[in-house]
């Protein structure tokens, strides 16, 4: 991956990862901030007033936050000293008045003039000799990211984007990507995020071409300029010059393997006659419509998280119960697996005091839901009311014993007391558990004494096994699907759950790639659920391939030494075996640029 140059004359040529395919050309725009991401918008004369209101109304809304969480321990010790620091920055007039100068002679919306004057005032902090005064700079870019996160007010971004922007950013959010993605936007650009970040997985599933691991692309690309983002290749290019606009045409598809002559409502059959089932995986940016035309039975994994992007926090038992009731009635007598809120603590509590330093090993999951337990409560009692009538199962994230399963059968219970108690209808739906770290591999018989089934979650899988982050492009390398440690898990999951008759369903990206469902054929999976793009092309292979051939592939495959090595004696497995019905080697080679 190379680091771009400064220079912002000229065609200039930068070098990413690959994570979604496709090819645009369109218009930079670029954003900013963590949580709460923005870019720098004009304001007009006659809302300069109103901006600034929106502002000082965020300083005050700050303010309250952190006087309560000052006050929270009775204003003494360490937690009272540091918040009261943070206060201290809310109330600096000459750090409000610049902000405030800055929103009416510049004309910018309040996060912009925001961010602009905090970076300033956090560069003095870090210049100073002093290093007790110098570590302050903490404090304060602590203080902006609060003021960023009350702007938000609650409402969803006032996003205006032209049919042609690509989105430019440090990191995407994937809640910032539900929102720009109902604007259409043409391809996505970040400088960090991996293949199966969720940022990513959206992208592909809403079909945009995305390019990541660019290191200091913000300081390269500016709002406004031409960008070529080549999807299949890893490149940007910006500033492009006619003759390499000339190259590229804008309306290149990838030439994907169709499912020829066969029928979505047949039932899937390997040539050796064992039955397989495809689910969809699904969020509130599509509906089922088109997976079941593609042969989904059913949806997998609904991930019902993305309600609280929508609705800006916990939404109402009536907001999740609509939500739920709307795809339970598209996905009709298939049915429904919903995944409760899979969130971090950053994303709920807007009181706390910054982020955690490693979500993916914090209160996440259902960790999140014991502690926030009403709102938990709250999701039950709305999945038990649209179950009443529809084949609604509960998934709960993060497993990893069977203790969390029975805590969460109890409140299910109690729940169904209670409706019932009300004179509420309600129905009785499975409970089951994504297998997605390495505690609940090891101990999956007892879990499947508590629960009816099991999805496994491939991508958090191979992030907790390898101790590698998916979303970060400096140990890609390390990700490895194949890695003997995965696959032996998988083995010992399916295993287990064949053995005591429950079902076993594998999502995430393995599931839906064709370079990945031989070997989960060969391990004995039988159920898959994956993105709705992903969905004609496996059943295409799965039609033409035989379990046995798996199987005899993967033992060739389980000889193999971990790395690069397995990598290239999959490569050859395959274009022996298959190699007339998917370029497995360009495969391999998408995921590892």
């Amino acid at each position: 991956m190379s680091d771009p140059d400064d220079g912002k004359t000229g065609e200039l040529t930068l070098h990413g990862r690959s994570v979604s395919r496709g090819v645009t050309v369109g218009t930079a725009l670029c954003l900013y901030g963590a949580k709460r991401q923005f870019y720098r918008r004009e304001i007009a004369s006659e809302d300069l007033e109103r901006e600034i209101e929106r502002f000082t109304s965020a300083v005050r809304a700050a303010k309250e936050q952190l006087s309560e969480i000052a006050s929270a321990d009775g204003g003494e010790g360490n937690q009272a000293r540091i918040f009261e620091t943070h206060i201290l920055f809310l109330e600096d007039l000459s750090l409000l008045r610049q902000i405030e100068t800055m929103i009416h002679d510049q004309r910018v919306n309040a996060e912009w003039a925001v961010k602009t004057v905090i970076e300033k005032y956090v560069s003095r902090y870090k210049s100073l000799s002093d290093r007790h005064l110098q570590e302050k700079y903490i404090d304060l870019e602590d203080v902006g990211e609060r003021i960023l996160t009350a702007l938000g007010g609650g409402g969803e971004n006032s996003y205006s984007l032209d049919s042609d922007t690509v989105i430019i950013a440090k990191e995407l959010n994937p809640s910032t990507l539900i929102e720009l993605s109902r604007k259409h936007p043409a391809a996505v650009v970040t400088e960090s995020g991996g293949w199966t970040s969720h940022t990513f997985i959206l992208a592909r599933e809403l079909e945009l071409p995305a390019v990541t691991g660019i290191r200091q692309l913000l300081r390269s690309v500016e709002t406004g300029e031409k960008i070529v983002v080549d999807g299949y290749g890893g490149k940007v290019i910006l500033r492009p010059a006619e003759e390499t606009l000339g190259r590229f045409d804008s309306s290149r598809k990838e030439a994907e393997v169709e499912a020829e002559g066969i029928d979505p409502d047949a039932t899937l059959e390997t040539l050796d006659g064992f039955e397989i089932t495809l689910r969809a995986n699904l969020d509130i940016t599509r509906d089922f419509t088109a997976a079941a035309r593609s042969g989904a039975r059913g949806i997998g994994l609904y991930r019902s998280e993305f309600l609280f992007n929508q609705f800006r926090g916990y939404p109402s038992e009536d907001e999740q119960y609509e939500s739920y009731l709307r795809i339970a009635e598209e996905a009709n007598s298939h049915g429904i697996r919903i995944r409760t809120f899979d969130l971090s603590i950053n994303r709920v509590a807007v009181g706390i005091d910054g982020s955690e330093k490693n979500p993916a090993l914090g209160l996440r999951g259902i960790r999140l839901s014991k502690r926030y337990e009403a709102e938990f409560r709250t999701q039950i009692r709305a999945l038990l009311r649209a179950a009443a009538d529809h084949p609604i199962s509960i998934v709960l994230p993060m497993i990893s014993d069977c203790e969390e399963v029975k805590w969460a059968k109890r409140l299910v219970a109690e729940e169904k007391a209670r409706l019932d108690s009300d004179g509420i209808g309600h129905g009785d739906p499975q409970i089951g558990v994504m297998i997605e770290v390495p505690a609940a591999v090891l101990s999956i018989d007892r879990i499947l004494e508590e629960a009816d089934f099991v999805n496994i979650g491939t991508n958090d899988l191979v992030q907790y096994l390898l101790a590698v982050d998916r979303d970060n492009e400096e140990v890609a390398d390390w990700f490895r699907t194949v890695h003997s440690s995965v696959l032996k898990s998988l083995r010992i999951v399916l295993d287990a759950a064949r053995s005591k008759g429950k079902g076993a369903l594998v999502c995430g990206e393995m599931a839906g790639s064709p370079l990945y469902v031989p070997i989960l054929l060969g391990l004995g999976a039988r159920e898959f659920s994956m993105n709705i793009n992903s969905l004609t092309r496996v059943r295409s292979l799965v039609s033409k391939i035989a379990v046995e051939e798996c199987e005899e592939a993967l033992k060739e495959i389980e000889k193999l030494p971990d790395g690069d090595e397995r990598d290239d004696g999959i490569r050859r497995i395959f274009q022996e075996k298959w190699g007339g019905l998917v370029d497995f080697d360009s495969l391999l080679s998408f995921r590892r640029r």
